[in-house]
């Protein structure tokens, strides 16, 4: 399977947040229990570094975002 890495487009959203909603289900890949909506994601992520994984028809393989790390 070829695919290529690319910025995240506004209309990838509903395939992110799908990939996102399918980690949570198996309650292991955060401490989150719901998919949050796009204002607080994008609230909680850089406008930076939001890349896709895009499959040879386009569809969205998987994402990364980078997230600010408070200071302790």
């Amino acid at each position: 399977m070829e695919f290529v890495i690319e910025t995240m487009q506004p209309d990838d959203w509903p395939a992110v947040l799908a990939i996102y909603a399918e980690g949570l289900a198996t309650g292991i890949a955060a401490f989150m229990t719901e998919a949050p909506d796009r204002a607080d994601w994008d609230d909680g992520h850089l406008a930076v570094g939001r890349l896709v994984a895009r499959g040879e028809d386009g569809s969205v393989l998987g994402w990364c975002a980078l997230a600010p790390v408070p200071d302790t």
